[in-house]
Formats: structure tokens, sequence, C-alpha cells
């Protein structure tokens, strides 16, 4: 390696350390006042900090920065509710990623929504109650308010300044977005009913395997179908080997965070996968067998990539037969 890499690398490492620091003092101390098993939660928070603090909604920010504590704290009210009964949970799914997904439909990045969607699934895999639940309520009130007034302060020079009535204006079932929209959100509100119904051992996974493949971008989209399921594979191999033999478990904790770090330079779909499998592992044994969560992560990725190219293909179909009839009738 040229010494003008080594000062490369070295530079890239030095920029992103100062990151990586702060979330891990941010994940310490969320842990510390709202406990750790809220600590998704504030993994959640986190990603809507780092991704909203100079985001463009396409709307002026003082509307924006209203939504994004609304839509937190609806998030982990709506997880709540939807956990009473599954036709209710149907109900109250559908409003509430209906809701997400608007209020980010004029997002540049199509990236917006992810916090909110990955926050919901993740809160509903994750129930608490009691007290725990009146902290995880009222770190997302008041962190989300934090994240909306910074979101604020970044971007109201910079971002748009129309009316929330334009995430309105224009809707039509012959847009891309809007059949992306609806082939997403139909196929999650099944997934999520019938792991309610079927009582699937953390059904979560298989929903963030459907968000995970059924992205906006369809080119993107046809390189994540092939590299998903492999990927987990490798990240529940590097697991077991990691976890399970190599790594004593007074040196797991270090591991982990080194881990989390150097991920901040990965660019790699695949890789990216791999590590999202590895650490999901790591958070899953605290409440499976590292076995079971093995088992179990591989079963519903494995599901989750079926039910989004199965819903994939029909919605394809479905929407060709519009653009047939459309045509025919013009």
């Amino acid at each position: 390696m040229t010494k003008e890499k080594i000062c490369a690398v070295g530079k890239g490492i030095a920029g992103k350390l100062p990151v990586f620091l702060f979330c891990v003092l941010f994940i310490n101390g969320y842990n510390t006042w709202f406990g750790k098993e809220n600590s998704i939660v504030g993994v959640i928070l986190l990603m809507g900090l780092l991704m909203f603090l100079k985001a463009d909604f396409g709307i002026d920010a003082k509307y924006s920065a209203v939504l994004v504590p609304l839509l937190f704290v609806s998030m982990g009210l709506c997880a709540k509710l939807s956990a009473w009964n599954p036709l209710v949970g149907l109900v109250v799914d559908a409003v509430f990623l209906s809701a997400a997904l608007l209020f980010t439909r004029l997002d540049a990045t199509h990236s917006a929504y992810l916090p909110f969607f990955m926050g919901f699934l993740m809160l509903r895999g994750y129930d608490v109650t009691g007290e725990l639940f009146v902290k995880r309520m009222v770190s997302l009130a008041v962190i989300g308010y934090v994240v909306g007034l910074l979101h604020f302060l970044g971007s109201r020079k910079t971002c748009g300044h129309a009316q929330p009535s334009a995430l309105l204006r224009g809707l039509s079932l012959y847009g891309p977005w809007e059949r992306w929209a609806l082939s997403l959100t139909v196929t999650l509100l099944v997934t999520l009913l019938f792991g309610d119904l079927l009582s699937i051992p953390k059904s979560m996974w298989v929903n963030l395997t459907v968000l995970s493949l059924m992205m906006p971008i369809e080119d993107d989209l046809v390189r994540r179908r092939r590299l998903r399921i492999p990927a987990t594979i490798l990240g529940c191999v590097l697991f077991i080997a990691l976890f399970g033999w190599l790594i004593p478990p007074d040196y797991q904790t270090a591991a982990l965070l080194l881990a989390g770090f150097l991920s901040m330079f990965i660019t790699s779909y695949f890789i990216k996968t791999v590590y999202n499998s590895f650490s999901a592992l790591v958070t899953a044994t605290l409440l499976l067998p590292a076995k079971a969560a093995v088992l179990t992560r591989i079963g519903n990725n494995l599901i989750g990539a079926a039910v989004a190219l199965l819903s994939l293909f029909l919605f394809n179909r479905i929407f060709l037969r519009l653009d047939q009839r459309r045509q025919n009738a013009a």
C-alpha cells in the first residue's frame, strides 16, 4: 500500500471516528436512562437523527419539524396497539405505514421512510410493558422533538417551502412511486397479519427482509434479490465462528463495537447485509439460544425473500394489465 493510500485511509478513519464515538455515547446514555430493553428505540432515534439532520421532505421545514416527532410518537403507540388483536393491528398498521409513506413521499433520496418503517417493525417485534413502555414513549417524544428541532435548524434554509398539501397533490395509481408504495404496504400488511395469526417466532425478520428487498429503485432491487440470502447465511456463519468459538465472552462487547465502527466504511450491499445479519444475531441471543437464533434468522429471511419476490411478480402483473387497459381505452 502506497503512502498516499495510507494517508487517505487514516483521514477516512479520523473523519468517521467522532461520529462513531457520538453513536456509542448516545446508545450508552440512552440505555442508562431508558433501559437496555429499549435499546432498539435508541438505535432508531439515532438513525433518524443522522438521516434527518439535513433532510429535505419537500415541504417547509417548520412543518416537517413537527411531523418528525409526531411520527416517532405514533410509531410507539401504533406498535403497542397492534399487539391487542390481529384485526385491530391490521387497521393500525395500514394507517401508520400509509402516513409514514405519505409524509416522506417528496423526499428526493427515497430513504427517509426507513427510520419510521424499521422502527415500527422492530417495536412490534420487541414489545415492552409497564414502566419500560412509559420510558419508551417518553424517549420517543423527547428525543423525537430534539431530532425535529435539529432538522429544522439544519434544513430550514435549504429544503423545500411547500405546504403540507403538496404531499397529496398529483397522486395517481399510474405513478411509479404510488405503485411501489402500494405494493410495499400491502405486502407488509399481509406478512404482519400472518405473523400475528400464526405466532411466527421473531416474524419481525420476515418483515425486515421484505422491506429490504422491496426498495423503490428497480435496479437496486434486482441486485438485492440475488444477494440477500447468501449474505444472511454468511453473517450467520461469522456469528457462530466469532461468538461461538473464537472470541471469549469478556471481549465480545468490544468486538461488537469494533464491528460497528468498521461498518461505517461499508458501501457494498452484500457486506452490509452480512453485517446486519451478524449484529441482529448478537441481539437475538439475548432472547434466544444462539442455535435457535441462527435457525430462526435464516428461516425468516427465506420466508421474507419468497414473499417479496412473489409480491413483486403479482403486482407487476396487476400493473401491466392496468396499463394495457388504459392503452386500449385511449
